[in-house]
């Protein structure tokens, strides 16, 4: 099993997956990759963020196997102005890279977008938000350190042996178009709600490396939201949650946050936050999707701090699926850094922005 766990990973990344993408715990540091319409979606004039994750370590450490690796790092700011009295444009730009396995299987994308935010009550609390994105991928592997049946000669991997497998390109280029929507609303001073919705993939590029025209991504839906309020002196509780489908495969995130204030008169400024996720993963290829059925995957402890516009957040998944006997409980862990800043002689004005 020690040999064969790794073994599967690798090949279910590379020949079953259907291209499905990538997925982070931390996904509200992943804005514009979570919805093109939380581009510009923040207290401040621009923002930078970047996370990394990886996982399997405990599975393959001791495999020549790299470990499973995901790095993303975005970039974005707003406008102070838009077509209306309190509306507002935000710009964007991004980049990742994630490697998966022996035989190096990955992508690296980077890509722009653009929302514009809406303001639907004239004290600037309300709005709703349009977002576009597009991305360049790269998409590789690394063919000579794959392992094919017509090389075994009886004993054992003979790399002398013919592959006879007809394999086009190692690496190629495509481009997809992605959409999203929020609505967000300041109720009171402590108190906010979000709702959100996106669609990538919206053009369905072809993703073969044999060159079939007929093998192409999946579209991926998501959906998410959340809300924060007041518990008692500067203790805040913030549920959320995301929904995601791709393909048959599905997977959901149920969250919840509590955040302390270290000045209450500032409710959106410096503050620590600790709380627990709980994922839960589906998707049979053969199954239809009345018969799809959600297992758990992870726990996630995860916390953060924010000061002076720079936040800091770590998380770590503990595997509760049928993979717990050879992962050892253990899963991936993600540390994210973001910041936030504003112009020194003119700072936001538009638009209020919840923190997620």
């Amino acid at each position: 099993m020690k040999k064969l766990l790794p073994i599967l990973l690798i090949a279910f990344g590379v020949f079953k997956a259907e291209a499905q993408d990538p997925h982070f715990s931390q996904f509200y540091m992943t804005p514009m990759y979570l919805n093109p319409g939380l581009t510009g979606a923040f207290d401040g004039n621009y923002r930078g963020t970047a996370l990394f994750r990886g996982q399997w370590g405990s599975v393959l450490r001791d495999e020549s196997t790299p470990m499973y690796r995901t790095y993303t790092a975005s970039a974005d700011f707003r406008t102070n102005k838009g077509f209306m009295k309190g509306d507002a444009f935000g710009f964007g730009a991004q980049f990742m890279g994630d490697q998966a396995g022996e035989s190096k299987f990955g992508f690296n994308s980077g890509g722009i977008s653009m929302a514009y935010h809406k303001s639907l009550n004239s004290k600037a609390t309300n709005f709703l938000t349009l977002g576009f994105s597009s991305n360049i991928f790269q998409q590789s592997i690394d063919f000579s350190r794959l392992q094919f049946g017509s090389q075994w000669d009886g004993q054992g991997y003979n790399a002398l042996l013919p592959t006879n497998e007809f394999l086009v390109n190692n690496r190629f280029l495509y481009w997809d178009v992605n959409a999203g929507l929020l609505w967000y609303m300041k109720i009171k001073k402590r108190t906010n709600i979000y709702l959100g919705g996106s669609v990538f993939h919206i053009n369905r590029p072809a993703i073969s490396f044999l060159g079939d025209k007929d093998v192409r991504m999946n579209m991926k839906f998501v959906g998410h939201g959340g809300v924060r309020f007041p518990i008692k002196g500067r203790f805040d509780l913030q549920p959320k949650f995301i929904v995601m489908f791709q393909g048959k495969s599905i997977e959901t995130i149920w969250a919840a946050d509590f955040r302390i204030l270290f000045e209450e008169r500032y409710p959106e400024g410096n503050h620590f936050r600790f709380g627990a996720m709980f994922r839960m993963v589906g998707g049979d290829a053969n199954a239809p999707w009345r018969d799809q059925r959600l297992t758990s995957e992870a726990v996630i402890l995860n916390a953060g701090v924010v000061w002076n516009g720079l936040e800091l957040g770590v998380a770590y998944d503990i595997n509760v699926s049928d993979l717990i006997s050879g992962s050892r409980s253990q899963g991936g862990f993600e540390v994210g850094l973001a910041y936030v800043g504003k112009w020194k002689k003119r700072g936001p004005q538009t638009i209020y922005c919840p923190r997620f």
